[in-house]
């Protein structure tokens, strides 16, 4: 799958909760994506592995339960990866880190796409 957004996700969401409850929800979790990204990306070589692994987690369900289909895998990946204590190797390894905000950046531009713009984000 190369979409970063799963539009079948969030149409659902969208029938459930309707469209403004919809970017309520998504008004709160994109500030909190951004601290939990710039959590992971400025504190990734430190041996936090609990509080990395926390933020991880946080940030792939999110995402997951807001169809941030490519965020959230990546976020996994992050997990598992403190999980085991591999992180630096994972770091050495992947561009991945790096590029947490411009993926959710560009998730949320997908969704702007999708006529689902938010106002504050």
């Amino acid at each position: 799958m190369n979409e970063l957004i799963d539009k079948k996700a969030i149409s659902l969401l969208i029938s459930q909760l309707g469209f403004d409850m919809v970017t309520e929800v998504l008004e709160a979790f994109v500030p909190d994506a951004r601290r939990n990204i710039d959590f992971l990306q400025t504190q990734w070589q430190k041996d936090q592995y609990q509080s990395l692994r926390i933020k991880s987690h946080s940030l792939k369900s999110s995402a997951a339960n807001l169809g941030f289909v490519k965020l959230s895998t990546l976020a996994k990946d992050l997990e598992e990866h403190c999980l085991n204590h591999e992180k630096h190797t994972f770091d050495s390894q992947h561009d991945d880190l790096a590029s947490l905000s411009q993926l959710l950046e560009a998730s949320i531009a997908e969704l702007a796409l999708m006529g689902i713009s938010q106002r504050n984000l």
